[in-house]
């Protein structure tokens, strides 16, 4: 895996085609996947939300239509500062705000702050995901809930073989063609194919201290949904 700052400067580069080639790449189904998210992970009127990682915002966005107060969080500035815009064209620039430039392994805000934590697409590019854990935890409030989205492991026949053409061959070049960066594309299926499966990554939460740990699994595990409580 490429270093956090080689990770930044990368994501750095593609922010200003981010949304698009999500939405692309996607087939559009990434807007379903948000809503499952911010459902499963609890967020409700009167509740706070830390959303690490949060790119130019779509993850917070989910979250604050479902009533929560979020932090919009991310350790590339110049996706960060993409977000405030989306917020108001949306009507809930009251409800969310984008916080300072942070790392997942070193968040800037005080214990027991949030009643509930996310982080979508963004666990698989942390150099130390023990160190993040231990982080989620500290600022979660006691019984708060972590919520991962990303992606996964198919389960379904014959959809694994069908992914990894599609990821191996057709994502990098449509991702090249719009974000004028071959390598960001060619980091993404590479870091997919070498991030944990749905139970190992159970296991690493368990061991990490979450309690009632669970998955499920969106599209035939193309991505999965896990949580845990503190």
């Amino acid at each position: 895996m490429p270093e956090g700052r080689q990770v930044q400067q990368m994501f750095s580069g593609i922010a200003g085609k981010y949304d698009v080639l999500n939405h692309v790449l996607s087939g559009g189904v990434d807007f379903w996947w948000w809503r499952r998210m911010a459902r499963i992970s609890g967020a409700a009127p009167g509740t706070r939300f830390l959303d690490v990682a949060a790119g130019t915002g779509d993850s917070s966005i989910a979250l604050a239509r479902r009533g929560a107060e979020v932090v919009s969080t991310d350790f590339t500035h110049a996706m960060l500062r993409l977000g405030p815009p989306k917020f108001a064209r949306k009507g809930l620039q009251d409800r969310i705000w984008a916080s300072t430039d942070a790392d997942a392994q070193r968040l800037p805000f005080q214990d027991a702050t949030f009643d509930g934590l996310t982080i979508c697409y963004g666990i698989r590019n942390v150099e130390c995901r023990p160190l993040a854990y231990a982080e989620f935890l500290r600022v979660l409030k006691p019984g708060g809930r972590l919520t991962i989205l990303e992606f996964s492991t198919p389960v379904v026949p014959g959809l694994k073989r069908l992914y990894d053409w599609y990821s191996l061959k057709v994502l990098p070049r449509i991702g090249a063609w719009i974000s004028g960066d071959a390598s960001a594309y060619a980091y993404l299926p590479a870091s997919i194919r070498a991030f944990p499966a749905q139970a190992t990554l159970a296991e690493e939460l368990r061991s990490a201290g979450f309690q009632e740990v669970r998955w499920i699994n969106l599209t035939g595990g193309i991505v999965a949904l896990h949580t845990g409580l503190k």
